[in-house]
């Protein structure tokens, strides 16, 4: 900071004036003459002391946020910061000058660097990779590389009511053969896994309890291997009641110890709706919002109009298809269109396109937050900081205003601070708002095309 030359200038005058020579320095006219001859025109020199304490870039308008947010850092800003040094500068300030100045000047010294952070909220622009190419499509015809592991869980229903007759076999006879053929045309790659639910207990409420909170994973998830996954299915006997719900917690909790970036797709085998109290859909619908981002088809078989309401939303909260199999060659014919339509291709290419934007969105969120809680952080403690220095220059100068000072100091870090909260909050907003559009059109488009491949391929 420039040393303060007014004082020293008005003493050599007296010097010059008291020097024992023959030759005195005439005498001013009048006072006013005399402060004009020393202040040179004039000029009040607490006004010249306050031109030197404060830097220009500091002289910025009452209001102007942006201005403040784009004046650099002062010497002692931020990390630089340095009580005792700041202190020794304040020291060499004179009296009576106007708390604005006295508020610039603290600033002056004491400002962190925030240009960054406005350079963010002026740059950023919310955008997101274009989709990949559509299954068959030009830009589709190579695979990429890495593709992503591929889990199916089938979720097979074994309540009571599968032991119904249909076509001279058994509802879960039938539904067995379908998964079993299912199962053997998955690619070698796929891992796939057996979760029962409704064998335990019985269909009477004494078994109810134990029926509605027992489901098994009777086939862990892995490799397609055929004797193994017979004799589990061979197990399975039509018992109890229908825990929906609880079959798909717990098959979410097994995709969630599993590779983070998997294609997840989920099928249930139902031919009725939930019968223990659970919200079956409202667990589809976390298998998408807990990072499983797993796809939710319901296969209705054999359902009645008064259920099949119940099953549709689950689908729906899923992401997935409601598939209605009233036959056993439509439970089988279901299993094949999804085997080649759906798995190999256009689910591919929404879990692909859903992952991609859901991780951008996610790191939107996070460098908006990393860059809000930075500022914060930095304005926070340097209203702190200069409200102490407003008091430590009370004790050296009775006569300022230094509670003027101090709401000074709160009325520019105030609105700073709701400018740097609004910006980052807006920027958040605008990427989740655009990423949940994308992935909402990504899950339409590919529902919509499966279900027209799977209507040409049936006629």
């Amino acid at each position: 900071m420039r040393k303060l030359f007014a004082g020293i200038l008005f003493a050599g005058l007296l010097g010059l004036a008291g020097c024992g020579g023959e030759e005195a320095l005439p005498e001013p006219e009048n006072e006013a003459a005399a402060a004009e001859e020393t202040d040179g025109g004039g000029e009040d020199p607490a006004v010249a002391d306050a031109e030197d304490l404060i830097d220009p870039a500091f002289r910025v308008e009452e209001g102007d946020i942006i201005g403040w947010m784009k004046t650099g850092p002062g010497p002692y800003g931020g990390d630089r910061y340095d009580e005792a040094a700041v202190r020794e500068e304040m020291d060499k300030w004179p009296e009576g000058l106007e708390p604005e100045d006295y508020f610039r000047a603290i600033v002056s010294l004491t400002s962190a660097d925030y240009r960054k952070y406005q350079e963010v909220l002026d740059e950023t622009e919310v955008a997101f990779s274009e989709l990949t190419g559509t299954p068959g499509s030009e830009a589709a015809t190579e695979a990429p590389e890495n593709e992503p592991a591929l889990n199916i869980q089938i979720l097979l229903d074994a309540s009571g009511s599968m032991a119904g007759q249909m076509e001279g076999q058994t509802k879960m006879d039938l539904a067995k053969e379908a998964i079993t053929d299912f199962a053997e045309s998955l690619p070698d790659e796929a891992n796939v896994s057996l979760r029962v639910y409704g064998h335990a207990g019985s269909n009477q409420p004494d078994g109810k309890e134990l029926s509605c909170t027992t489901t098994e994973e009777v086939y862990p998830l892995g490799t397609y291997e055929n004797g193994a996954f017979s004799e589990a299915l061979a197990g399975i006997s039509p018992t109890g009641y229908t825990p929906i719900g609880l079959a798909m917690d717990q098959a979410a909790a097994d995709l969630e110890s599993r590779e983070s970036d998997a294609q997840n797709v989920v099928y249930v085998v139902s031919d009725g709706k939930e019968t223990c109290g659970g919200d079956a859909a409202a667990a589809a619908k976390r298998m998408q919002q807990e990072g499983i981002q797993a796809v939710v088809n319901i296969i209705g078989f054999d359902i009645g109009e008064d259920e099949r309401q119940s099953l549709e939303a689950i689908a729906e909260a899923g992401g997935g298809e409601y598939l209605r199999a009233d036959t056993a060659q439509e439970l089988r014919d279901t299993f094949r269109e999804e085997r080649t339509v759906l798995i190999n291709e256009w689910n591919s290419w929404v879990v692909d396109n859903f992952n991609t934007n859901n991780s951008e969105v996610i790191d939107y969120v996070n460098d908006s937050n990393e860059y809000q809680i930075e500022a914060i952080n930095l304005l926070n403690e340097e209203q702190l900081r200069q409200n102490e220095l407003s008091r430590y220059l009370k004790e050296r100068m009775e006569d300022i205003d230094d509670i003027e000072i101090r709401r000074m100091i709160v009325d520019r870090a105030l609105p700073m601070r709701k400018h740097v909260n609004d910006g980052f909050l807006e920027i958040r907003k605008e990427a989740v708002k655009k990423g949940l559009e994308i992935r909402q059109d990504v899950l339409k488009k590919g529902n919509e095309e499966k279900k027209k491949l799977m209507e040409e391929d049936g006629d």
